[in-house]
């Protein structure tokens, strides 16, 4: 009888798997505890966390809820029609432009390697030291208005007063953020013998006889 039972607890314990979670699974777990990929917009997520809904009208991009450019529609079923901008990862629409997610023409998307990016859906090898667009291309990434970023990053228009300096989107110089120096080449500099000057003003820069006495050479 002893080892009738012993028995049944075995396969009791043998039956039941470990628990979902991110020590055994890379996508995301769903509500019964399984493993999914955790690329689809009704179960996303990674690292071993609870799988999330992305809203409408979100995709399910890098296992993260996005809102990327119209590549298709958004709510595909089991096949996909119409994805001619981008490309597929299982059942979902991606725009192709990722490097986790590269390609186009509404075919399977593709992982670049390491030390490569997605331009115009496929995998190159050259660097982008600015900003990559919403379709994929390199860009400078100093641009205000329409692409300002760097180091490969995704492009973002600056709010309006902000400009964008070294791929970056920060306040400008002006007399509201550099009240107590001077403006040179649109960065506040601290108000000294060289650079003179006080409420965003033009620096100026004092002879050898002169010093910087509120602002102003003397």
């Amino acid at each position: 009888m002893r080892l009738v039972l012993l028995v049944g607890v075995l396969l009791v314990i043998v039956a039941c798997p470990p628990p979902c979670d991110r020590s055994n699974c890379t996508g995301c777990c769903d509500s019964s505890g399984e493993c999914l990929p955790g690329t689809s917009r009704n179960y996303c997520g990674k690292g071993g966390v609870v799988c999330g809904v992305c809203a409408s009208p979100q995709r399910c991009q890098a296992s993260m809820c996005v809102d990327p450019p119209d590549a298709g529609p958004i709510d595909a079923g089991p096949v996909i029609l119409n994805c001619a901008a981008g490309c597929r990862v299982e059942n979902d629409c991606q725009p192709g432009n990722l490097p986790e997610a590269c390609g186009a023409d509404g075919g399977s998307c593709s992982v670049c390697a390491p030390n490569t990016r997605c331009e115009g859906g496929r995998c190159v090898a050259t660097a982008c030291l600015g900003c990559i667009d919403a379709l994929g291309s390199c860009r400078a990434g100093l641009s205000d208005n329409l692409a300002c970023g760097t180091d490969g990053g995704f492009c973002q228009a600056c709010s309006p007063g902000i400009v964008c300096r070294v791929g970056r989107c920060s306040q400008g110089c002006t007399n509201l953020s550099c009240p107590l120096g001077c403006c040179l080449a649109g960065v506040c500099q601290t108000s000294s013998p060289g650079t003179c000057g006080l409420n965003g003003s033009t620096c100026a820069t004092c002879s050898a006889t002169q010093n910087c006495v509120a602002g102003v050479c003397r």
